[in-house]
Formats: structure tokens, sequence, C-alpha cells
């Protein structure tokens, strides 16, 4: 029986800058994270060490967009 290989790619629904339903990834290979947007050349790469920093950031985002929705 073969182990599963663990999972190195999501891929999200978003929206391209012309508001049209589109696709956004996030991918991790060699300790990297490379997140990609739907538009050409959207894209940015995360090192080791700016993961952490990045995820922080994220979640005071995710906080800030809750307080907002909870406040209108």
């Amino acid at each position: 029986m073969r182990e599963e290989e663990p999972k190195r790619e999501w891929l999200l629904r978003c929206q391209d800058s012309r508001g049209h339903v589109s696709v956004c990834s996030i991918s991790v290979g060699a300790g990297e994270m490379e997140i990609c947007g739907p538009d050409e050349g959207a894209f940015f790469r995360l090192h080791p060490w700016e993961v952490a920093a990045f995820r922080r950031a994220f979640d005071e985002a995710v906080v800030r967009v809750e307080a907002d929705l909870a406040s209108s």
C-alpha cells in the first residue's frame, strides 16, 4: 500500500480584476510558498523566514474583516 503524498497545492475560488469568477492557487515546495492570483503576473513567493510574518498579517486582516462585518 502506497502512502499518500502530502498536499502541495490548494485552489481557491476568487475574482479577477474585472470581477469575474476565477481561481487562485497556493503551492508549497522546497520550504517556500507561492501564491498566484487569477490575473497574469499576479503572484508572489514567500521564503521560509517570511511565512510566519505573512500568516500573522493575514490573521490580523481576517480579524479586521470580521469586525467590519459585525459592525455593519
